[in-house]
């Protein structure tokens, strides 16, 4: 119907209240009688959204079974169990205040694409107190993997795939130390080292089971019981490294800026900067729309986002870097983006050994290059990260990107910071 479209309309373009109250006047002065006269009316909000207290935030619970239904309104229903990606993490609403919101997000294949929705929402200062906002989610999906879930007169099974978080997220929710703590590392049992900053020195170290894990073989690691620990999930191999904030945001973003504000010995000049920046700039026209962003300059490095340094590691940096950047940095670099366009590549997995030898020889060489400073948590993670495309078929298959687009779609639909918790669950 037209209200419904309107409705639609004024969802995916964040039309703002007053202005579709004056659009509705328009068509009711113009012959469209059956149409309310305010947006309120035309989207039926409720007079209240039942918000209530956990973790020392406000909290609505979506529901797991209620979500999935709503996406499989219409369609098929799968043969298969149907697998569910989770992911926990922190995004602040607004620029001039520490309010932030951490929704808890699923992801499940729908007709061959991925479909992200909201199972909780805590809105709050900072980030919880405790991991009671997950307690309900992980009730009920507990109960779905025991039992699955009935739609069109079929029962559908469900399992659990991975849980998607950025290092500190994930150490919250594994009730673990931070990356930066001195058994850190959630993939090995390396004591880190000290060198003005944490560093992991060792490249050979025991690595953590599933097994030691819930075991708490290693207390040092632990802080506490996870709320994981009730479900039936592997704490380690389910947890993936995250490829978006480890591989780009972490260890491409500091390569760049070891070459253009780095030690003395590995620093480019003022000169060599701006020829890779124009370099960068000419391919602007070349780039093709299936890519979110167009390359810019180095001077904009601290604005880049995750899609442009995976764009430079996999596609603009060895050309733009060739000829420029002295010869052992930059074949350093070729054997990190060799190793990571392999290991996204889901057809490339007779190589994924290959790529695990170059990520070895890229961590070691680069404490000769770089020095022992080099080896910071993100950069140590590569050792394991073929690890995780193995299990999963490609890095793309356990990343954060699919969520953190979402989480962008979340943002836009507050419009004010008044009670922005409504505003959310009323404009889902």
């Amino acid at each position: 119907s037209l209200a419904e479209a309107l409705l639609t309309w004024y969802t995916l373009f964040s039309v703002t209240s007053n202005a579709m109250d004056g659009l509705l006047k328009i068509l009711k002065n113009h012959g469209h009688d059956d149409l309310p006269a305010t947006v309120r009316t035309l989207r039926k909000t409720p007079r209240s959204v039942p918000i209530t207290k956990k973790s020392g935030m406000e909290y609505v619970y979506l529901g797991i079974q209620t979500q999935l239904k709503k996406i499989l309104n219409g369609v098929t229903p799968p043969d298969r169990p149907m697998l569910l990606s989770f992911n926990v993490d922190g995004l602040p609403l607004f620029s001039s205040s520490n309010r932030c919101l951490w929704p808890v997000l699923c992801a499940t294949p729908i007709q061959g694409a991925l479909k992200v929705f909201p199972v909780a929402l805590t809105y709050g200062r900072s980030k919880p107190l405790d991991l009671d906002f997950l307690t309900d989610t992980l009730s009920e999906l507990a109960s779905l993997v025991r039992d699955g879930f009935e739609i069109s007169g079929r029962r559908i099974a469900i399992a659990i795939k991975c849980v998607v978080c950025d290092a500190p997220a994930k150490a919250l929710v594994k009730s673990t130390k931070l990356c930066s703590g001195y058994w850190g590392c959630d993939k090995c049992t390396q004591k880190v080292a000290w060198l003005g900053r944490v560093v992991y020195p060792h490249l050979n170290s025991p690595l953590r089971t599933d097994e030691s894990f819930r075991w708490q073989d290693q207390p040092e690691h632990h802080h506490g019981q996870s709320v994981f620990l009730d479900v039936d999930i592997n704490m380690v191999t389910q947890f993936p490294i995250d490829y978006m904030h480890q591989v780009c945001l972490g260890v491409m973003r500091r390569l760049i800026l070891l070459w253009i504000r780095g030690d003395r010995r590995v620093r480019i000049s003022a000169a060599q900067t701006s020829a890779i920046s124009d370099r960068l700039v000419s391919l602007v026209s070349s780039i093709p729309s299936i890519f979110a962003r167009k390359p810019r300059p180095l001077s904009d490095v601290d604005r880049w986002k995750a899609t442009e340094f995976r764009q430079f590691l996999l596609y603009t940096g060895p050309v733009v870097l060739r000829g420029i950047l002295r010869d052992d940095l930059f074949q350093h670099f070729l054997s990190f983006s060799v190793a990571i366009s392999i290991l996204v590549n889901p057809n490339s997995v007779e190589q994924f050994d290959y790529a695990k030898g170059l990520l070895k020889y890229f961590v070691s060489r680069g404490k000769d290059l770089y020095g022992g400073e080099f080896c910071v948590y993100n950069v140590h993670s590569m050792l394991h990260i073929t690890d995780e495309a193995q299990k999963y078929g490609s890095l793309d298959e356990c990343s954060a990107f699919p969520f953190e687009n979402f989480l962008f779609q979340l943002k836009k639909l507050v419009r004010s910071g008044r009670n922005p918790m409504a505003q959310i669950v009323n404009r889902l």
